[in-house]
């Protein structure tokens, strides 16, 4: 291959995901299902040769990297620089929480027009730095192939933003479901191409084809 192709996947279900905490560096696992999640998005990408895996530190995004890594007798490649961004002072509050503790705050994520700084913790221009470091030793590493990336929704879409050179507002507008898979075409003189966004996510949508089933497992030259 003369470039490569980037699969960035969101990691499974967490813990009381249905009251939409702010997980950010917090370390909570994954429920049983979005295990289950994680398990069969390795099935639908089992048959592909990645060269190497990567994951964040945290285990909710391990796990996934992992048994992908293991699925393929890789050795998991951890890079802290793609965790999710700080929330800091927000860490584990509830998105109720924050509207109340936080109104400005609150009103600033829900409409972005700038960089949102979460007290205690990072911006989104500073997180976005971050994770376009650790995006670039990827690809140092790997200028063409195929390579996967367990992340999170803050991650995927810092990446996506990045590479289509949309401003910090329009990083938010990007859809990362749970387990999604996201590829895109990375080319070495410069440039993208991205194949598909958001692709096969749950839960409700795990034992059935979700948005992009069919192309997830996309080969070269597809």
């Amino acid at each position: 291959m003369s470039f490569l192709r980037l699969y960035l996947i969101r990691h499974g279900q967490t813990a009381h995901y249905g009251d939409y905490p702010f997980n950010g560096w917090t370390d909570v696992d994954l429920t049983l299902e979005g295990r289950k999640q994680l398990d069969q998005t390795v099935a639908a990408l089992k048959g592909i040769p990645f060269n190497a895996i990567y994951s964040s530190d945290l285990t909710r995004a391990l796990y996934g990297g992992d048994i992908l890594a293991k699925s393929l007798g890789l050795t998991l490649r951890v890079e802290p620089d793609l965790r999710e961004i700080h929330f800091g002072d927000c860490e584990g509050l509830t998105w109720a929480a924050i509207q109340a503790k936080y109104p400005d705050l609150a009103a600033g994520i829900s409409h972005p027009k700038d960089a949102v700084y979460f007290p205690g913790g990072e911006s989104s221009e500073g997180f976005r730095a971050r994770v376009k470091g650790g995006l670039n030793k990827i690809l140092a590493n790997h200028p063409t192939g195929l390579v996967a990336l367990v992340a999170h929704s803050g991650v995927n879409r810092a990446i996506i933003a990045d590479l289509l050179g949309l401003n910090l507002a329009s990083m938010w507008s990007i859809g990362q479901d749970f387990a999604c898979v996201n590829v895109i075409d990375i080319f070495p003189e410069g440039g993208c191409q991205v194949r598909l966004i958001n692709g096969y996510a749950g839960p409700e949508g795990y034992y059935q084809a979700g948005p992009g089933f069919e192309r997830i497992a996309l080969v070269p030259g597809a």
